[in-house]
């Protein structure tokens, strides 16, 4: 299952959401969806906007994968 790492990489930035809101111009209700992986898709703009606006450099920083468990 691929998750965005969103909500740790704001914190560690020192983010919060309506302020990635105002730097990437993606709506705050978007972002805070995304942050808590309740977003059902992420567009190749956005992940894009946040990744410029969080000064990353490979998509890994924002996006993992986590094997699912069967059970």
């Amino acid at each position: 299952m691929l998750r965005l790492k969103l909500d740790q990489l704001m914190v560690e930035k020192r983010v919060n959401t309506r302020q990635l809101s105002e730097m990437t111009g993606i709506r705050w209700n978007t972002i805070d969806d995304m942050a808590k992986n309740k977003a059902k898709h992420w567009s190749p703009e956005n992940l894009e906007k946040i990744m410029k606006a969080l000064d990353l450099e490979d998509i890994g920083e924002l996006i993992e994968y986590k094997k699912e468990q069967k059970g």
